[in-house]
């Protein structure tokens, strides 16, 4: 039982600060959208600093709900397990009390009133359940490919980002959800060592 104890809830909190300072002091969003700007000319998308606090607030939620979509799947593995059916009670248990530890802490950081945590878990349940699904295709299949559906990070950064250049905003939130998984495991690992 020395995982469980050492995902005790407060590391919950400790990854949560960790991933906001990310995207909030590493200026991800920042970075991505530059990127982009440049890549595709595209500087008729900025619009001074409050559309750039604006973008960078929405696509950090974005962010967020893609990395903690990422962290809860990589949980059992600190037990040494791929599947969390095949955790122990105990094992579960700790692994749901890190989770909703991370989840309050992001909304006492964010000073989410009621209404926002509502949205903030609608929002992880639809990012949750495509994750399934596409884990539920994975597994049914032998060899082939996956059903060619968008994961809806990519979906709502590209509207974000730039909807009069669907597609290209499309392509380039595509490659970016690509890092977000490495950096939600990077943050787990430097979190719970």
């Amino acid at each position: 039982m020395p995982r469980a104890r050492k995902l005790f809830p407060i590391y919950g909190s400790s990854l949560a600060n960790n991933m906001l300072s990310a995207i909030v002091h590493d200026r991800v969003v920042g970075h991505f959208v530059a990127d982009y700007v440049a890549e595709h000319d595209r500087r008729g998308i900025l619009g001074g600093p409050a559309r750039d606090r604006e973008l960078a607030e929405t696509v950090g939620r974005e962010i967020l709900l893609a990395m903690i979509v990422e962290v809860h799947e990589a949980l059992p593995s600190f037990f040494g397990k791929k599947p969390k059916s095949k955790l122990k009670a105990e094992e579960a248990e700790a692994i749901d009390t890190f989770f909703r530890e991370l989840l309050a802490a992001l909304a006492r950081a964010q000073n989410w009133n009621g209404e926002d945590r509502r949205q903030f878990r609608r929002d992880l349940a639809l990012y949750s359940d495509f994750r399934a699904r596409r884990q539920k295709a994975a597994n049914s299949r032998k060899k082939g490919t996956l059903p060619d559906e968008e994961a809806p990070f990519i979906a709502r950064v590209a509207l974000l980002l730039d909807p009069s250049m669907l597609e290209q905003a499309r392509r380039s939130a595509r490659k970016f959800y690509g890092n977000i998984g490495q950096m939600a495991r990077q943050h787990l690992r430097k979190t719970l060592g």
